[in-house]
């Protein structure tokens, strides 16, 4: 593993999601045209029952419902995120190492 980078795994669950990064970027009003990059790799351990959304369908959705541009709703999807639990805990670490 190469120096700075965390490793983390997590098991979803029924109901969960990842892939916040993309829709933190289809929610945002003014969002690049460029795809986020994600850090986050997703292997099945056994057989499930999902389904994919292609950025532009995702984008349209969200351009659809003006109501979930909202900041609340945002905060929301961070609170809830894996992904960003991990990074704000991550900073936590860095910062306590620091002083």
């Amino acid at each position: 593993m190469e120096a700075g980078l965390v490793f983390n795994s997590i098991m979803l669950k029924p109901g969960d999601f990842c892939g916040e990064e993309l829709l933190a970027w289809a929610l945002h009003p003014k969002s690049s045209p460029n795809l986020p990059s994600s850090t986050r790799t997703v292997r099945a351990l056994n057989e499930v029952e999902a389904f994919a959304l292609r950025a532009e369908d995702l984008k349209f959705v969200a351009n659809q419902f003006r109501r979930l541009h909202s900041k609340k709703l945002r905060h929301t999807f961070r609170y809830h995120s894996h992904h960003w639990r991990t990074w704000a805990a991550c900073l936590i670490q860095a910062t306590l190492r620091r002083h």
